[in-house]
Order: structure tokens, then sequence, then C-alpha cells
């Protein structure tokens, strides 16, 4: 068994590693931090000695720049809110700190997190380790390409829309979208407060389990976990989809039919309801409202392609956006009756990531962030829990979903490293 001693040398020396491979290829790392926390390494070192069994003991955690990490600045991928230092941790991040997890930096991200594509004017926009030249999936931008470049374990995120699972199909990682509540979101900045998740991404499932397992702040749910079903609908998830998707999908889906897991391929009438839902209402009403001020002041700040959106906001009415959450809650309530305790099973996104330059074309810009955002906002509209797998074929990453009814987090990070282990082989 390894000494204190030993730990904390083989942690500094992991740390150093990490420091010097960003420094020494400067081109590879650009965009991808909005700040590292060099400055209390030291003093988070002598902080994790003190740790006597924590589950991130010894993990490097990179960090979304919308949590208040103490000490620093929360921006948001802004250039409008105040350069004011957090005078604490938001809670889940005091979480991992309790857990002996390395704080690293905060990561870059899209403008309020208001989009899948992971596009910032103000700090740069990380560049795919995958697929050359192309956008790395939003928000989480920068936090997705820590990982996927091996300098953190695990990235803390949010995930509205499926900012935590786009950026991770994308880049060929895991992302974990839990139900809502299930971990704090104090002392974390807004986009939508009816849809916001803390999310996060790391290699594998595995290490999502242990970062969830801290920041949860509800009790592991054992539901029954007899005779569950696999659903494939018929009737969402597979519109606009390229030829490499569907393709790995299929491939990804007949292993899982060898594995004797139940699959079932159905129409589901609900989500035939559920696409014809507004569903951009929540996110411009809810982020106008959160940031009027600079909306109304400082609009020259953000970018276009966050304030057109935000702008939208002006063609709801109250009675609107009242009905809209009402409507909600009761498809929530139906969409977990007929999930119950089985999975869906979808693409987490139907296109291969596109083309940085391309994006700078407005039209285009739009119409792939919607076709991104499509299957993954399903689970956030429905209160539910989503993650994505990833799958290598002809040496590129799809990603692989499976939604979970509401507080159905533990069975589905147990099914999940089930077919994590399908799909490796």
């Amino acid at each position: 068994m390894k000494t204190e001693n030993s730990q904390s040398e083989n942690l500094i020396n992991k740390v150093n590693k990490i420091l010097k491979k960003i420094q020494n290829d400067p081109a590879s790392f650009e965009n991808i931090f909005t700040e590292l926390f060099e400055k209390d390494f030291n003093e988070q070192l002598d902080n994790i000695n003190k740790v006597k069994k924590g589950k991130l003991k010894g993990l490097i955690i990179s960090v979304k720049d919308l949590f208040d990490v103490k000490g620093y600045k929360t921006k948001g991928g802004t250039k409008f809110i105040d350069d004011k230092i957090a005078q604490k941790d938001a809670k889940c991040i005091s979480l991992i700190r309790k857990a002996g997890g390395l704080l690293l930096g905060h990561t870059n991200m899209t403008e309020l997190a208001y989009s899948g594509l992971g596009i910032n004017p103000h700090y740069g926009t990380p560049l795919n380790p995958v697929f050359k030249n192309s956008v790395p999936g939003g928000s989480t931008s920068g936090g997705a390409v820590s990982i996927a470049l091996d300098v953190a374990d695990i990235t803390i995120g949010t995930d509205t829309g499926g900012s935590t699972r786009i950026p991770a199909a994308f880049t060929g990682i895991t992302g974990f979208k839990p139900t809502q509540d299930s971990i704090s979101r104090d002392n974390v900045l807004v986009l939508s407060t009816s849809l916001d998740s803390v999310g996060l991404m790391a290699r594998d499932v595995s290490l999502c389990k242990l970062g969830f397992e801290t920041m949860r702040n509800k009790s592991k749910n054992n539901i029954a976990k007899n005779n569950i079903k696999i659903i494939i609908p018929k009737n969402f998830g597979f519109e606009d989809i390229d030829d490499e998707i569907k393709v790995g999908f299929d491939s990804a889906k007949e292993k899982i039919i060898k594995s004797g897991l139940d699959i079932q391929e159905i129409e589901i009438p609900l989500l035939d309801h559920y696409k014809k839902i507004p569903l951009w209402q929540f996110a411009a009403v809810e982020c106008q409202a959160e940031y009027f001020e600079a909306y109304n002041n400082k609009k020259h700040l953000i970018d276009p392609n966050v304030s057109r959106r935000m702008d939208r906001a002006n063609q709801v009415t109250a009675v609107e956006y009242v009905n809209l959450c009402k409507e909600r809650t009761t498809l929530i309530s139906q969409f977990n009756t007929f999930l119950g305790n089985n999975f869906l099973l979808l693409p987490t996104v139907s296109i291969t990531p596109p083309l940085i330059k391309d994006c700078e074309n407005v039209e285009f810009y739009d119409k792939m962030n919607l076709i991104s955002l499509r299957n993954t906002t399903l689970a956030n509209y429905m209160n539910g829990c989503s993650l994505s797998l990833p799958y290598t074929i002809k040496d590129k990453p799809v990603g692989i979903m499976l939604n979970g009814s509401t507080d159905n987090d533990d069975q589905l990070l147990e099914i999940g490293s089930k077919i994590e282990k399908l799909l490796s082989k």
C-alpha cells in the first residue's frame, strides 16, 4: 500500500507533467482554459494530503467557467460579467475539494452556455482533437477537450440541452447528465433555471460515477432492476442523420442485441407531441431575464449568436411561458410512467462535428446548432438522466446515448457501464 508521501509525490508529478504538456505544445492547448489555478496548487496539495479516504484523491479535475472557485473569476465565457473574485466555492466544487480532487483550472465554453457547438468569439474556440478543424461541441467545450487530451481525469460542466453529452460525442469521451436536482447549482451561473443541470465528462463511466457520487446531494436510489428493456424510438432521434452516425449506431445496436439485452424498436406517440413543443422558449426567456441589465445596456459585448437567441424571448407572451411550464410538468409525469425502469437508446448527436469555419455562416450555424441539440434536449425537458458513451468505428467516435427516467441515475450508470464494456470489444 502506498504511503501518504508517495501519493503526494505522485500527484505533484502528475500536475507537473500536465503543466509541462500544456507549456510545450501551446497550439494544441490553445483556448481550452480561461485560467489555471496554479497559484494555489501547493495549498491544494497540502489539503489533499489531509484527506484520508477521498473518492477523488489523486485525480485532476477541470471546471467549466460557470462555477465559482474561491479566489478566481467566474466569467461564463462573457466579456460583460464583472471580474469579481469568487469569495467561496460553488457547493458542488467544495465537495470535490473535500473528496481530494485537485482543481486544475476554469475551462472555456460557449458564452453563457447558450449553444451546442462550443464556439466562443471572446476567448477563442478549442480545436476538436479528433475531427480536424471542427467544433468541439458545446457548451462545455474546453472541458471536453481537457479530457480528450488527457490533462484532466474528470471535467465538471453544466448541461441545459446537451452540453456535457454533445461535446463528449464530438470528442470521443463519456458524458453524463444527472437528474437536475441531484447536484446543487448554488453559485453556478444560470442559463435556464428550468433546464440547467450540473453534469460531468470523463474517459469512462467509472470516473463519471465517482464524480457524481462525490457531488450528489440525494441518497442512492435502489430501484428494482428486473426485466429492463432498451427502447429505440422509431419516431425520434434519427432525423437528419449522417451516414457515418447511422452506420456506427447500427453497429453498436447489434453488439447490444448479441449480448442478450432486451432491445425493442417501437413508436412512442408521446415523442410526436414533444417534437411540437417550442423548447427554445425556456432558455430565451430565462436567459434574458437572468442577464436583463447586460442585455439592455451591454448588448454590444455579447456574442451575436447568443444575443440573437436572447432576442427571441421578446416573441413569447407571459401566458405562453406559463403554459409551457405547466405542459412540461404533465409530460414529465407521462414520460416517467411510460419509461419506468427502462431506457431509451439513441445516437447522442445525429451529425459529425461541423467545421468551425463553416459555422461563421449564421444560417449554417443555426441549423447545425439545432440538429446538435435535438436528441440530447429530451432528457433535460423530461428531467431525466442521460449518458453518452463513445463507440469507435472506422477510427472515429460516435456517441451512443442512454436516457433514463427521473432519479434513475444509479441504474443508468450501472447499465451504461455494462454497455460500455460491450462497445469496447
